[in-house]
């Protein structure tokens, strides 16, 4: 029991408990391993024991001392993100050849599968199609990126992207249409 207060811990805990989740609340903390409320409760037991009567009410040393703990927590957290960025960052740089589009963050892939097996078959699809239903079908369909995705890396909506691979389908339908009279074939799965 601190004799300043006159309280014990519990009680003071039982009084104060929901100033810890209002901060959490108030600095819109998402705290799922309650690692956030645990430090509050750190920060309630050190302000119940440094608590002087003749420099602040306890109501008001306990507030500040809850609120800037987790203040201090957050910053923490948001360095330790930035570093763990970072070192991702230069981990991807070691994987791919560091070579960036300039109007996104995105990397250059050097694809060498469009070339590996019937060329001239992608030769002539690639012919049907338009310059950007090509960059859907290869980021797409060959490298297998999303929508999302290619939007960054070509600095477009993802709507564009998403009429590409639309009028791009709607091509390659029609033309394999042609190609299943002479060649009595299924199909292929990736036009769907």
């Amino acid at each position: 029991m601190n004799i300043l207060i006159g309280e014990s811990f519990e009680e003071v805990l039982r009084k104060h408990e929901g100033r810890i989740y209002y901060h959490i609340h108030k600095l819109n903390i998402f705290d799922p391993h309650r690692e956030f409320y645990q430090e509050g409760l750190c920060a309630l037991w050190e302000a119940y024991k440094t608590y002087q009567p003749d420099k602040a009410q306890l109501s008001t040393h306990l507030h500040n001392a809850i609120r800037n703990r987790l203040i201090d927590l957050l910053r923490k957290k948001a360095c330790q993100q930035r570093h763990d960025e970072m070192f991702h960052q230069e981990e991807m740089k070691k994987q791919v050849s560091g070579n960036r589009r300039c109007n996104v963050n995105m990397p250059i892939h050097d694809d060498p599968r469009i070339m590996l097996h019937e060329a001239k078959l992608w030769q002539q699809v690639r012919a049907l199609l338009t310059v950007n239903q090509w960059k859907w079908l290869k980021f797409n369909i060959l490298m297998g990126l999303s929508n999302q995705e290619i939007a960054e890396q070509e600095g477009v909506s993802v709507a564009a992207v998403h009429s590409w691979a639309k009028t791009a389908k709607r091509r390659l339908r029609k033309e394999l249409s042609k190609w299943k009279r002479y060649l009595d074939w299924d199909g292929v799965s990736w036009i769907g």
